[in-house]
C-alpha cells in the first residue's frame, strides 16, 4: 500500500507539471494517474475484506510495479531510484514467500 501511495503522489506530481507542457504529456500523466489510483484501491481492499486470494494478486502486482520501476531507475541513471524500488520488489517478495509458505 506504501508503493501504491508513492507511485500516485508521483502521478499527481506528473500531472500538475504536464498542464504546463502539451497535451500528449498532459494525456500521458493522466493515464499515469488513473493506473496509480486504481492499484491504490486496489491495495486498499484488502483492509477491509480479506481474502487470501485477493492480497496474493495484488502483492504480486505490487512487486511486479516495484520490480521495473528499478528498471526505470537504472535507465534514468539515478542510484535512489534504481535500489530504493528493487530493493522494495526483492523485501515484499520475501514476505509473500513466507505468506505463502504459511
Amino acid at each position: 500500500m506504501i508503493s501504491a501511495t508513492v507511485s500516485f503522489g508521483f502521478s499527481l506530481d506528473a500531472y500538475s507539471k504536464a498542464k504546463k507542457q502539451g497535451e500528449s504529456t498532459l494525456t500521458n500523466a493522466m493515464y499515469a494517474m488513473s493506473r496509480s489510483f486504481s492499484l491504490l484501491l486496489a491495495c486498499l481492499i484488502p483492509l477491509f475484506y480479506e481474502t487470501y486470494a485477493y492480497l496474493l494478486a495484488v502483492s504480486v502486482a505490487m512487486i511486479s510495479v516495484q520490480f521495473f520501476d528499478g528498471f526505470v531507475g537504472v535507465k534514468v541513471k539515478n542510484t535512489f531510484k534504481t535500489i530504493g524500488p528493487f530493493a522494495t520488489a526483492a523485501g515484499n517478495g520475501i514476505l509473500l514467500i513466507l505468506l505463502l509458505l504459511d
